[in-house]
């Protein structure tokens, strides 16, 4: 194989990486605008309603003394730190929290692409 061909090789290489870090970051981003655009606010299951003062507030089912109680007389204090992170990475996959990390997700990607395309440069022996 010439030196000639390799060249063409890597540079075929970064071109295709450049390419997919392209494609990544305008899909993901355009993505996450759209999913950000469209997602209703976080809706609230009420699993009780605490009433203060004639006002009726809702409980979510986590944040309820009863459940608590239960969490830390099954699980311990361990128990409830799970849950509670449990519950915080579900929350991760719906709403505006999806398009914030399908945002960050595509720069990361397509940063790393962009890296190593950008990497291959270096690595190309020189032509004479």
């Amino acid at each position: 194989m010439s030196q000639q061909d390799m060249h063409h090789k890597f540079s075929s290489f970064q071109l295709s990486l450049y390419v997919i870090a392209a494609a990544v970051l305008l899909v993901g981003l355009l993505s996450a605008g759209l999913i950000y655009r469209t997602a209703a606010e976080q809706e609230h299951r009420a699993g009780s309603y605490q009433i203060i003062d004639g006002h009726a507030y809702e409980v979510a089912p986590g944040d309820s003394k009863a459940y608590l109680r239960d969490m830390e007389l099954y699980g311990g204090t361990s128990g409830i730190l799970i849950a509670n992170f449990n519950r915080w990475l579900g929350s991760l996959w719906h709403g505006k929290r999806l398009a914030y990390l399908l945002a960050i997700f595509s720069v990361v990607i397509a940063y790393i692409c962009f890296s190593v395309a950008r990497g291959q440069m270096h690595d190309q022996p020189e032509s004479h």
